[in-house]
């Protein structure tokens, strides 16, 4: 049974945004508050940046967060997809990036897609070449044979690609010895 999910389907409608204008110090605040790893800086309603957490801690690091500005720092290389495309096809779309993709529709900025959302989307009823394992005391699990050993570990929330059921939850080898 193939998937017919698409970008709208596992989109969280939420982002950080902030000005080209405001500063590296405030916007990394706000990250933070937000917990969030990314920034779309924004002229107006349009977006025309981004800003990762990694590139403000940079600019603590080099000593230049007080003064530097979000258009100082931001990228104008991110690429944008639309909502209606399947999630197999934006999943495509990150194989050797690393910045998420902004989803527009009709003009109009309405999320950002990562690549955690994509791996932590509800998925749709077990396909014939899933299996499930079982622990005692415990419901089975379905996972698709294609990624039981890869996805986000359920205690610290970082993507791996050695994946463990243990306890009844998803953990990767750091988390599994705690």
């Amino acid at each position: 049974m193939e998937s017919h999910m698409t970008v709208r389907d596992v989109l969280l409608p939420e982002f950080v945004g902030a000005s080209e204008s405001d500063t590296v110090q405030a916007s990394a605040r706000l990250l933070l508050e937000e917990r969030a790893n990314h920034l779309v800086v924004l002229r107006g309603n349009d977006p025309v940046g981004l800003v990762s957490v990694r590139r403000l801690l940079q600019q603590y690091v080099d000593g230049d967060a007080a003064d530097t500005t979000l258009g100082d720092v931001m990228t104008d290389e991110y690429e944008t997809i639309t909502p209606d495309i399947s999630v197999s096809a934006a999943a495509d779309r990150f194989v050797g990036a690393s910045r998420p993709l902004l989803v527009m529709d009709n003009g109009t900025l309405i999320g950002l897609l990562t690549e955690r959302d994509l791996l932590t989307a509800p998925h749709s009823e077990p396909s014939d070449d899933t299996i499930f394992v079982e622990e005692k005391g415990s419901n089975p699990t379905p996972i698709d044979e294609a990624t039981a050993d890869q996805g986000i570990c359920e205690a610290c929330g970082a993507f791996t690609r050695t994946l463990t059921v243990t306890d009844g939850r998803s953990l990767c080898s750091d988390c599994q010895d705690v």
